[in-house]
């Protein structure tokens, strides 16, 4: 094994692939660790090298500008020889193609969360011109936190041409698997090439194996051109129609039936998930998607309405219900009408002063009737009681046990196990309601976005427990700096964000600096090398969707990470729909 390669020292093998190796390396000059990766320029037609040569530097600059937590970071390129490298940010994780190869099929909640990532990526890239080409397996980066990076930008597309050529040729480097029609055809590709190759790999996530196959790869090839993949659905039927739907889209030959971009194909996926939790909450889609009857989703909900409003009404309602018993000459026995407002008391009150005044309430009327039922015999009005009394009891308090436990399990399912903050679930749902409530009311919001820095670096140096530590320090301060009416949330890995409800631009960056101050020396105190780099964005009217508002803060993120460490970046928006960027 070589030991240098231009500055940097080597010090293992990470890999190996079709255009060159991947080393662990030492960066002497900076004092960090690095992947390094190199591209034999050897295997390159000796008439086409100059161009190639030319053309991988020109992509790899341009790539070496991406700034998103979704895409891997080039730090430095170069050529030693017959060598050209890359150096990129060292990664503790797995390619997706180790984990697809291991045999163990990603569930559906994985497959979406690292689907939309990687469009989340590739839409960033897009929007600056930049087109991968390579899109596939080994060129996703999975992290232990589930984190998601897109590896390659820069030389994917010498990969991929010279791949194609030589496969034309009869010598086989690489696999043209996740070639879009349009690359195999040599035509002029666009962002929609991409979105064909993530199809394939959404479909490989979703069913164990790829949509097309052949005995060889001229075959394989003529099946992405011209045969349409079977459904993801027949091959595994926890595959909900709307996924089907939207991985035949990205499957489609022509680029003109595909999602127009990386984003719109986020909005479905997004919808597809939030769906899909809602069918698993038992809950009557009819009952969700009607405006109309939505108000009474909350009924279902413990903590939707509140505590004196519901045991007020449940107090009225059991007097309504005594009133009616009393007045009306009827035989039947209206004893189980008090069962409603019981659940309603012990699904929806905390406090147990309330559920126990129900229940004594409840029990107090029944005995009423009773007692001046002249219809009833003694030992009838015994046997009632003895039912109803241990009736009106249980049923207040299993409702009581089922409310703790819907907390306990909602609680899990919307908030990350380490910070104690919201994870991203949960976040991007409480900022659809605040996208809704400007849509209808109008008003201001701001959003903040924050990455906290150098945490790779604890992790190399002290271990990943001194990161998390790193990480439940800085939670906690940015939970300490927010006010009540803000939401605080946990994205994933190293970054954060703030909703800010009713907050304009400059208090909102009053804020961040403090809170960027904040972070900075609560970590100089734990001798934690770590600083914050926050983007914010605010909103005077509502924006087209949450990716909008994420994409905004990320820039905004980004350009404070190239202005140094603890730096606060941020823009005001203010434009009418007509206006608003599509």
């Amino acid at each position: 094994m070589i030991s240098h390669i231009g500055r940097y020292e080597i010090i293992d093998e990470l890999g190996r692939g079709a255009m060159g190796l991947v080393y662990k390396a030492h960066d002497p000059l900076i004092e960090r660790f690095v992947a390094v990766k190199t591209i034999n320029l050897q295997i390159l037609p000796d008439k086409e090298k100059s161009k190639y040569k030319a053309r991988f530097y020109q992509e790899a600059k341009a790539a070496g500008h991406l700034n998103h937590p979704n895409i891997v970071t080039i730090h430095d390129l170069g050529e030693s020889g017959d060598t050209a490298y890359i150096a990129m940010e060292l990664m503790e994780g797995r390619e997706l193609q180790t984990i697809l190869d291991s045999g163990k099929r990603l569930s559906i909640e994985e497959t979406l969360n690292i689907a939309l990532q990687i469009a989340s990526g590739l839409f960033y890239a897009h929007q600056r011109g930049i087109v991968h080409r390579d899109i596939k397996p080994s060129n996703i980066m999975v992290l232990g936190d589930n984190h998601v990076k897109i590896a390659d930008f820069g030389i994917a597309r010498m990969a991929s041409t010279l791949t194609l050529s030589l496969t034309q040729a009869g010598m086989i480097i690489g696999s043209p698997l996740y070639m879009s029609p349009e690359q195999i055809e040599s035509q002029p590709l666009d962002a929609r090439s991409d979105i064909f190759s993530l199809g394939i790999v959404l479909y490989q996530m979703l069913t164990g194996r790829a949509p097309f196959s052949g005995d060889s790869v001229n075959a394989v090839m003529f099946q992405i051109v011209n045969r349409a993949p079977p459904k993801p659905s027949s091959l595994n039927s926890e595959i909900p129609d709307m996924l089907d739907r939207i991985v035949l889209k990205c499957l489609a030959k022509n680029p003109d039936d595909r999602y127009a971009n990386a984003d719109e194909l986020s909005k479905d996926l997004r919808e597809c998930r939030e769906n899909m939790l809602r069918e698993r909450s038992d809950i009557d889609p009819a009952l969700i998607s009607n405006g109309r009857l939505r108000r009474w989703k909350r009924l279902t909900i413990p903590g939707a309405l509140s505590q004196n409003f519901v045991a007020t009404g449940s107090y009225i309602l059991m007097a309504l219900i005594f009133a009616v018993d009393m007045i009306t000459k009827t035989k039947i026995q209206m004893h189980l009408l008090y069962i409603f407002p019981l659940i309603m008391v012990g699904f929806h009150c905390q406090r147990m002063v309330l559920v126990n005044a129900a229940v004594i309430l409840s029990l107090a009327l029944q005995g009423l009737i009773l007692m001046v039922d002249a219809n009833l015999s003694i030992l009838t009005k015994l046997a009632i009681a003895v039912l109803v009394l241990p009736t009106n009891v249980m049923i207040a308090y299993i409702s009581r046990i089922a409310r703790a436990n819907f907390m306990e399990v909602s609680h899990l399912a919307s908030f990350d196990r380490l910070t104690g903050l919201r994870n991203r679930l949960s976040f991007e749902s409480i900022l659809d309601t605040e996208l809704e409530r400007q849509k209808q009311y109008g008003g201001v919001f701001s959003f903040a976005f924050i990455d906290i820095d150098n945490l790779r670096e604890i992790n190399n140096t002290k271990g990943y427990l001194a990161g998390d530590e790193a990480l439940k320090l800085a939670a906690s301060v940015i939970q300490a700096s927010g006010r009540p009416s803000d939401t605080v949330a946990r994205l994933g890995g190293d970054e954060f964000a703030i909703l800010m409800p009713n907050t304009k631009s400059a208090e909102c960056e009053a804020l961040c600096q403090q809170l960027s101050a904040s972070i900075t020396q609560r970590m100089e105190e734990a001798s934690f090398p770590v600083s914050s780099s926050i983007g914010y964005t605010s909103f005077e009217q509502a924006p087209a969707s949450i990716s909008e508002v994420f994409i905004r803060a990320e820039s905004a993120m980004h350009q404070a990470q190239q202005s140094g460490t603890g730096c606060v970046s941020g823009v005001y928006l203010k434009y009418t729909p007509d206006e608003r960027p599509a």
